[in-house]
């Protein structure tokens, strides 16, 4: 730590982080709960260790309300804030999905539609890439995942 407001933020999000697990105890189905609590506690380790988090545990298990609570729990685990709010956010098919936003955006219906749009062409532009590169691994002989 480089001085006492950086434990004093590290400790704000460790005890922000706690209290929002003990309010999930007692709403959560206790299987999902405890898939959960595994996936914050490695994901914990992972980032105090200094590696990127990335997804840990049976990714089976997650089902939407665990993704849900662990992205939630993610951003409090990162930020030290808990004003984030969850948000439908669909993929170009229309396929789900969600995101954590400031609790200003999900308030404004204007700038959740602009950040669906930022969404929308992020993810467009992404699969064209992923296609592209695909296309060109098949035409040398190699699978895009080799």
């Amino acid at each position: 730590m480089n001085d006492a407001n950086d434990f004093d933020s590290e400790n704000c999000r460790i005890d922000n982080v706690s209290l929002y697990m003990e309010t999930l105890k007692t709403r959560m189905i206790p299987d999902q709960y405890d898939v959960l609590a595994k996936a914050v506690h490695e994901t914990a380790h992972l980032i105090a260790e200094g590696h990127q988090a990335g997804p840990v545990g049976d990714l089976s298990e997650f089902t939407p309300e665990v993704q849900r609570e662990y992205a939630t729990v993610l951003a409090i685990l990162l930020t030290g804030r808990m004003d984030h709010r969850l948000v439908e956010m669909p993929g170009p098919d229309g396929s789900p999905g969600f995101a954590i936003v400031e609790a200003s955006a999900a308030d404004d219906p204007a700038k959740l539609q602009e950040l669906r749009e930022k969404h929308r062409r992020f993810v467009t532009e992404q699969q064209a890439l992923y296609n592209e590169l695909d296309g060109i691994a098949r035409a040398s002989g190699l699978s895009a995942d080799d």
